[in-house]
């Protein structure tokens, strides 16, 4: 699968997403922007059984990588701030099943959601560990974040509001289009 969409957030910002399925997992990226500014731009990739693999975003406040060890750490980068300042994110514990969610992305959350459905009923919660990177830079751990499928194509993580996937795992935005990459 290799589609494009775009739709719109609650907030009125623009999502421009492309996700694509390859041999060593899928690879989503969106672009965010509000009155015609970038918000942020993301590379997230999942491996083939949908746990996260690799994180690239870019916002003002500097660039953010981070990617699981195969000790059961979590490693990476933001290098930003005035100097510009090099924060290494080094050993946090990240299990293969713990998430990565970027505030105000709807790409990371469906990401997220897509990676459990397949053993998440409606109605069904899990809890996982996982790290939040927040809009305004920090990065916070987290013991328990709640995942909850509400619906079939609806979902809840922590205390966002709802989202909504379709069944290949695609978000469902506000005014939204999907198309394919390839032409038929």
């Amino acid at each position: 699968m290799r589609v494009a969409g775009r739709g719109s957030l609650a907030d009125g910002s623009t999502v421009t997403w492309v996700i694509a399925d390859g041999r060593r997992g899928r690879r989503w990226r969106e672009v965010v922007a509000r009155d015609d500014t970038v918000v942020h731009a993301l590379l997230l990739e999942t491996d083939p059984a949908g746990r996260f693999s690799h994180l690239e975003l870019a916002r003002a406040d500097g660039l953010w990588t981070l990617h699981p060890e195969s000790d059961g750490t979590l490693h990476g980068n933001h290098v930003g701030g005035a100097d510009p300042d090099v924060r290494h994110i080094v050993g946090y514990p990240f299990a293969p099943d713990d998430a990565v969610v970027v505030e105000g992305s709807p790409v990371s959350l469906a990401a997220l959601a897509w990676g459990r459905a397949p053993t998440t009923i409606e109605g069904g919660v899990h809890r996982v560990a996982g790290v939040l990177i927040g809009a305004d830079g920090r990065i916070e751990l987290a013991d328990a974040l709640r995942i909850e499928r509400v619906s079939r194509t609806r979902w809840r993580i922590g205390e966002a509001e709802p989202f909504e996937i379709d069944d290949a795992g695609l978000p469902i935005l506000v005014d939204g289009s999907i198309r394919p990459l390839e032409q038929a």
